[in-house]
């Protein structure tokens, strides 16, 4: 099984200091367990980075980056044109919610590989529709 891992996990995981650090390592840790694959896009990772450098500090972002590079169990997804333009067409159909571009090239990726679980804090995900966030509270 396979669950895109978004922005918002990695930071908790990766944050001892946020709220969801420690529901994102037990989750993480459990289906670690179970033999579950990740996918993220660069675009999530690119974000992560992005926090982890200015919240945290820039041997957190890099040490963050070395090890997605060493894992065996988290595919990147390098976004296309074709996911950016479908990316943009959901951005511009939902004008009645605050999905970042980024959100909706996520949105993209798990429509076009046919997932419907999210490891993510992110309520968009769930307003999208048909998507699981996991954990679920």
């Amino acid at each position: 099984m396979k669950i895109f891992i978004d922005t918002g996990a990695f930071i908790a995981l990766t944050d001892a200091d946020d709220n969801n650090h420690n529901t994102a390592k037990a989750f993480y840790k459990s289906v670690a367990e179970k033999g579950v694959r990740f996918v993220t896009s660069n675009f999530v990772i690119c974000e992560t980075i992005n926090y982890l450098r200015a919240r945290i500090s820039h041997d957190i972002s890099v040490s963050f980056r070395e090890s997605l590079k060493m894992s065996n169990f988290i595919e990147i997804v390098t976004v296309t044109p074709y996911i950016e333009e479908s990316a943009f067409n959901i951005f511009k159909q939902y004008t009645d919610k605050d999905f970042s571009f980024k959100d909706c090239v996520s949105f993209s990726i798990m429509k076009s590989i046919k997932l419907n679980k999210a490891f993510a804090f992110d309520k968009h995900f769930e307003q999208y529709g048909n998507f699981i966030r996991l954990p679920q509270k």
